[in-house]
């Protein structure tokens, strides 16, 4: 179950946060294959849950507007 997996990624260290395209890549060598915006709604689930907390960095690059997030374990999560 690919929630299972990204709670196991995140407990390694679970002061550590990973960058949501860092993840999608670590999922993929466990072949998982999901999409950025699958991705981001599988998290959302997860921090909904109380498992994991995100965080958006907002930047521009030549005009577009890129959102970067980054995820890590919350503090107690246990899948």
């Amino acid at each position: 179950m690919i929630e299972q997996a990204i709670v196991q990624i995140l407990d390694v260290d679970p002061r550590h946060e990973i960058a949501g395209r860092e993840l999608r890549s670590l999922l993929r060598s466990r072949g998982f294959r999901r999409s950025a915006p699958a991705l981001v709604f599988t998290m959302m689930s997860l921090a909904d849950k109380g498992l994991v907390e995100c965080r958006e960095e907002t930047r521009i690059v030549d005009g577009v507007e890129i959102r970067d997030r980054y995820y890590r374990a919350a503090t107690g999560s246990g899948y």
